[in-house]
């Protein structure tokens, strides 16, 4: 996408004229201006296989055309291609001044099917003769017509105009971004909104459930088209079941390379999400032990961390009622773990409080017996002791426990321990609290929880263990810095 001012476009019409209609013109199309922006065959041009333009074909073949459609596919499906060629043909042969408008669970999502189009356009000269691209949106001059990225806000989306709204991710897409778009109908003769999806972490509270249990309750409804390709049904089935797969994947073994799937089997990904994003199955349970059973035990090496060796400490600190704990964990890219110190409270004594002059006391130990390069903690409660320990010369870093970082650094651990890229004392209190950890799976990923809410049963070793894998990688990555000799005259 250039800057600037745009150059002149081509205001003649397209130069398509087939003897074809509805989802029979949308692939003439396909085949004639859309390139494959990228992967399985990648600059050739988008052939739609007989399941795709049935999709399409339950929108623009029926009569009359349906309000809302709704798909329900697994990941790798080519929804996005499908999609984005799907917008750009009501762009150029749509209604004069068609509106196309593509909204998900934020923008960023909402712009994974824009980019596609963007490049679809790049790729095509007489696609890119025609249309001026921006920065979130495309637009034919000749033909009044757009193409444009909207915000996931509902007040944001108010006073919609448009004859094409797609939908991405409508298994955890906000219930009211996708009520005020639904309600900007109506303005025109002919418009219509398109979601896709897999099921959400919360499949019993999503726009992807509402509308595949409306169509079951009302199949007869011509205002709203359903679709899915599925294993719903067959949850008792084992995961790696070929039968659920092919039931599922409408592409495997065409574009989707069914050995890559199934090397993403459990343990290397968690059962309930390979059943939802792999088998569209609707798992009910948002929760699950955080490791397969033994793999914690499998990593212990029963080393300790020698004296002198540079480390990075975790502090996970509560206040009352609950845990606290100190992690060491070596600096390198496969880090190893011991325990400093733990302190619990005897049962579920809520009157306990933490001693924290103990806690503070333990980590200036642990600083005299190993190179301490920084002790990492949530500042949440904790930041007096954190400014005391910085003022004696600790080296102090923030962890703030929120999505944005905790999200990838749980992701990272998990992955760390499946692949055996970490170690560990063989601790058992370290054990326990690993063990009494789950993965909560939510719209923003994965984080550690503890398995039953107001349980004595803690976890912040385990939580210790998350922050300590992040730094010691990150200090182990970072090159260190030469100190230079300094003048004071």
């Amino acid at each position: 996408m250039k800057a600037g001012p745009k150059g002149q476009v081509d205001d003649s019409p397209l130069p398509f004229r087939p003897r074809v209609s509805g989802a029979a013109r949308f692939g003439k199309f396909c085949e004639k201006f859309i390139m494959v922006p990228k992967g399985h065959g990648a600059g050739s041009p988008l052939r739609l296989r007989d399941w795709q333009l049935d999709l399409v074909g339950s929108v623009l073949d029926a009569d009359p055309m349906p309000v809302q459609a709704g798909f329900m596919m697994p990941r790798g499906s080519g929804k996005s291609a499908l999609m984005s060629a799907w917008g750009l043909y009501d762009l150029l042969l749509g209604d004069v001044g068609a509106s196309v408008v593509v909204v998900a669970v934020n923008e960023t999502q909402a712009k994974i099917i824009f980019n596609v189009a963007v490049r679809m356009v790049e790729l095509n000269e007489d696609l890119s003769s025609r249309v001026q691209v921006y920065k979130d949106r495309l637009e034919v001059p000749s033909r009044g017509s757009s193409f444009q990225v909207l915000p996931a806000s509902p007040k944001a989306l108010e006073g919609l105009d448009f004859t094409l709204a797609l939908a991405d991710e409508i298994g955890v897409i906000s219930q009211d971004v996708w009520e005020v778009v639904a309600l900007a109908q109506g303005k025109r003769e002919r418009s219509t909104m398109v979601g896709i999806g897999t099921p959400g972490p919360d499949p019993h509270n999503s726009v992807l459930t509402n509308l595949r249990d409306y169509h079951r309750k009302y199949p007869d409804d011509p205002t709203l088209v359903w679709r899915e390709f599925s294993a719903a049904g067959f949850e008792h089935h084992p995961v790696d079941c070929d039968h659920c797969l092919k039931l599922a994947n409408p592409a495997l073994g065409d574009f989707l390379n069914i050995s890559t799937i199934k090397a993403l089997l459990p343990p290397k990904t968690r059962e309930a999400t390979y059943r939802r994003a792999r088998l569209c199955q609707f798992v009910t349970e948002t929760t699950g032990a955080f490791l397969p059973e033994g793999r914690w035990e499998e990593m212990n090496t029963g080393e300790e961390i020698a004296e002198g060796e540079d480390v990075v400490l975790a502090l996970d600190g509560s206040f009352n009622g609950d845990a606290t704990g100190v992690l060491v964990a070596r600096i390198g890219m496969e880090p190893h773990f011991d325990v400093v110190g733990l302190w619990e409270p005897p049962g579920d004594d809520d009157s306990y409080r933490v001693p924290v002059e103990e806690v503070e006391d333990a980590i200036r130990a642990a600083c005299k017996r190993w190179n301490v390069l920084e002790v990492t903690a949530d500042p949440f409660r904790w930041t007096r002791t954190l400014q005391v320990l910085e003022k004696e010369g600790i080296p102090i870093t923030e962890f703030p426990w929120s999505a944005a970082r905790i999200t990838p650094a749980t992701t990272d651990f998990y992955n760390a321990c499946i692949n055996g890229q970490i170690t560990h004392t063989g601790d058992p209190r370290l054990a326990e609290h690993i063990g009494n950890a789950v993965v909560n799976e939510t719209e923003r990923g994965v984080r550690l929880d503890k398995s039953r809410k107001h349980t004595t049963r803690h976890i912040d070793l385990a939580a210790c263990a998350v922050m300590g894998h992040s730094r010691a990688q990150w200090r182990a990555m970072t090159k260190k810095k030469k100190r230079r000799a300094r003048s004071f005259k």
